[in-house]
């Protein structure tokens, strides 16, 4: 597996980190699709056991840290970020880029402080793991302006606490099986790229609230066949594999992404799915010309953004 610095193996848009001057850093933060995932049951932690499996797009935040000495994080929102966006993002403790940088930096000297700037582009409450990569962004750029000695495993440690999805986008991984609470990661290799097209509601899911929705499957599907295509390049059976145990929870919480997800089905004929616990819903294409056809035609039809997201 790749090491957490190597988080731009394979990964179109090249996610990974950049010295710029005055010893700051510059990373992509990337975002996931889950292309699988089953409920198993609730834990004794209050958290659901998940076997479910991740790939990581090119749909990419962008963070960049300026370290200084006043042993004090603070987060701001560039300029560029669209203001659809501004209100949904907290700045202060709530936000897991604050919540990252403060653990690491309790594990260097009293006088590591940064300003760090989020570029934001990834929707909250869309099941993409923004805020999730955001995060493993955070630890990884933190990491290198204050020159810490932490190991991998370490970061991997304080990811597992902070989140669920945070340790596969901060494995470099394309693509993994996620097990436990989502922060046990088998990486998976895979010959090619993967090609989506998503849309979104303008209303996000709430992900605690979805789980509550969502009781465990009495027979419940495996990752198997789903690793098995991925694996052995089958690529063209992918749609015969992808299954989300949340999809009807949330499509019952959010009627907009119901709507959503039976125009978009009607635009395309193609099937839809949806990532995480919602709100985007994503179609499989073969090709890259493929995606740029339904890009298009979604946007046409729906009358709303579209993405093509490229693993």
């Amino acid at each position: 597996m790749t090491g957490c610095d190597g988080v731009s193996s394979g990964a179109p848009g090249g996610c990974g980190w950049r010295p710029d001057f005055a010893g700051r850093v510059v990373l992509q933060s990337a975002s996931k699709l889950n292309i699988f995932l089953e409920v198993l049951g609730r834990r004794g932690d209050g958290f659901h056991e998940l076997d479910t499996v991740m790939v990581r797009t090119q749909f990419c935040d962008t963070l960049t840290l300026i370290p200084n000495g006043s042993g004090v994080v603070t987060l701001r929102l560039s300029d560029a970020t669209p203001a659809a966006l501004r209100d949904a993002v907290p700045l202060d403790g709530r936000n897991l880029i604050v919540r990252a940088a403060e653990e690491l930096r309790g594990l260097g000297d009293s006088g590591c402080g940064a300003e760090i700037v989020l570029h934001k582009v990834i929707p909250p409450e869309s099941g993409l793991g923004g805020g999730s990569g955001n995060a493993a962004a955070a630890l990884l750029g933190c990491r290198r302006i204050w020159n810490l000695a932490v190991s991998d495993e370490r970061l991997h440690e304080i990811a597992g606490r902070l989140g669920s999805d945070i340790n596969f986008l901060l494995s470099g991984a394309r693509a993994a099986i996620c097990r436990g609470r989502g922060e046990l990661v088998e990486p998976l290799a895979f010959p090619g790229k993967l090609h989506f097209v998503a849309v979104r509601p303008a209303r996000g899911n709430s992900t605690p609230e979805v789980f509550r929705r969502t009781a465990a499957g009495q027979n419940p599907r495996t990752s198997e066949q789903i690793a098995s295509c991925l694996q052995g390049g089958r690529t063209e059976l992918l749609e015969s594999c992808i299954f989300n145990r949340l999809t009807d929870a949330a499509a019952g919480l959010n009627a907009e992404m119901a709507e959503l997800q039976a125009r978009f089905q009607h635009a395309v004929r193609k099937p839809v799915f949806m990532s995480g616990s919602g709100s985007t819903l994503f179609v499989v294409c073969r090709s890259a010309q493929e995606a740029y056809i339904v890009k298009n035609t979604a946007e046409r039809q729906l009358r709303t953004v579209a993405w093509r997201l490229e693993v």
